[in-house]
């Protein structure tokens, strides 16, 4: 080999080198913007959207709630075991007249679990690892989509597993500068 050819190979080596992208620094795409499309005013919802919690919540509520009517719920099995990782699937219906559109992270979704006194027992954590995948979620009028799922193993904040009995599983979306609060889920842990 000429030494051009070399040097040449040794330019497109580092270049390559420098030009790699990881996982860990791919950034979020920006919402689409609105600034093309003509505004309309939202319609008012036409059933109340489930009260935010109004103490000792772990879960974020600092975006406003979302202004086209909706409701949305978890869906799942109503009792598990300690142990067994169970999945509940965040649903969300659009009950106004135009599309719901929800461009957001992989994990906008969490929730918290209470016991039977109302007191948080697993709360939302704040050291969990989520990829910075963009999920994109269209809701049209009078449809049902999932946006995300969730799991739980019956066990509490520190990995402790917790008695049988009586909880509530509260849930909230927090993503694509709405918050959107599910209904609260009943479930059973059973020995």
């Amino acid at each position: 080999m000429t030494l051009r050819i070399l040097l040449t190979a040794a330019v497109l080596t580092s270049s390559l080198a420098q030009a790699q992208t990881t996982i860990f620094n791919i950034p979020a795409l920006p919402p689409k913007s609105s600034a093309a499309t003509p505004t309309t005013p939202a319609p008012t919802p036409t059933t109340p959207a489930p009260a935010a919690p109004t103490t000792g919540s772990t879960l974020p509520m600092t975006n406003p709630v979302l202004s086209t009517a909706h409701s949305a719920n978890l869906n799942g099995p109503g009792s598990l075991r300690v142990g067994q990782a169970t999945t509940w699937t965040f649903t969300l219906t659009n009950q106004g007249e135009q599309a719901i559109n929800l461009q957001h992270g992989a994990c906008d979704v969490r929730f918290e679990v209470l016991d039977a006194a109302g007191k948080v027992v697993r709360a939302n954590p704040t050291n969990t690892v989520c990829t910075m995948q963009l999920v994109i979620t269209d809701v049209a009028p009078g449809e049902t989509m999932d946006v995300q799922d969730i799991r739980w193993d019956g066990r509490d904040s520190g990995g402790k597993a917790l008695p049988a009995g009586e909880y509530t599983i509260r849930a909230v979306f927090s993503g694509a500068g709405v918050r959107i609060m599910a209904e609260e889920f009943p479930v059973t842990i059973e020995n």
